[in-house]
């Protein structure tokens, strides 16, 4: 959704919740990762809770759970805006995930079953997508194929917490041939590494990938 489209816009549609702050916040924390509520968008409170039918206090609730996370910020006047990209988050989740990335391929590489690895080989060739959220959400499940094999519950919590902040990001990677068709390459060598049981050798290459993935975005966010 763009800025000055009303959310009376997007088509009404039943919530799964436990609580209605709850069920807020996680529809308006998927519209932000998906790019539906684009970087600083304005978010109004009023008519989002008039859409999701609920009062205005869990709508409340909901925003400052997303600020807390930086995914909205508040403005003079208390207006609410979707969190801008930022070089800065970027910088600072790469240097992370530049660490354990790798380091969770690594592991899966190990631990991984034939089939799972078979698996990961079939996602390495699905078909480019030139939707952007569709090919985001490609690459997303590729790669959390991979890290959720690691054996670690915790890192795979973390790493799914770092790659929903990163997808915001890769939307703008996702309408070029030439970026999409490099990335599916690696993902291809990725996935060979891991079928030879080469940990040391995915480690190298998965860093590479998200080394580039970071220098590309730094260059469109420029």
């Amino acid at each position: 959704m763009t800025a000055g489209v009303t959310y009376l816009d997007e088509p009404r549609r039943p919530l799964a919740f436990t609580t209605k702050a709850e069920a807020v916040y996680r529809e308006v924390r998927g519209r932000i990762l998906s790019g539906r509520l684009e970087p600083a968008a304005p978010l109004n409170q009023d008519a989002l809770a008039t859409e999701l039918a609920v009062s205005v206090t869990p709508v409340r609730e909901a925003v400052r759970r997303l600020e807390a996370e930086g995914l909205v910020r508040f403005q003079a006047h208390k207006s609410v805006v979707v969190a801008p990209l930022s070089r800065d988050e970027l910088r600072e989740t790469y240097e992370v995930r530049l660490q354990l990335d790798p380091y969770a391929a690594s592991l899966a590489t190990k631990r991984a079953s034939d089939e799972q690895i078979a698996e990961i080989e079939r996602l390495a060739r699905a078909p480019v997508s030139h939707d952007a959220g569709e090919q985001v959400s490609l690459n997303r499940t590729f790669h959390r194929e991979i890290y959720s094999l690691c054996g670690n519950a915790l890192l795979t919590q973390i790493l799914d917490r770092l790659w929903e902040r990163t997808d915001r990001y890769r939307l703008l990677l996702a309408s070029g041939d030439a970026v999409l068709f490099a990335a599916a390459r690696e993902h291809l060598e990725i996935a060979k590494g891991m079928r030879a049981r080469r940990p040391q050798s995915v480690r190298q290459l998965v860093r590479s990938h998200v080394e580039n993935a970071q220098s590309m975005i730094e260059n469109a966010l420029r």
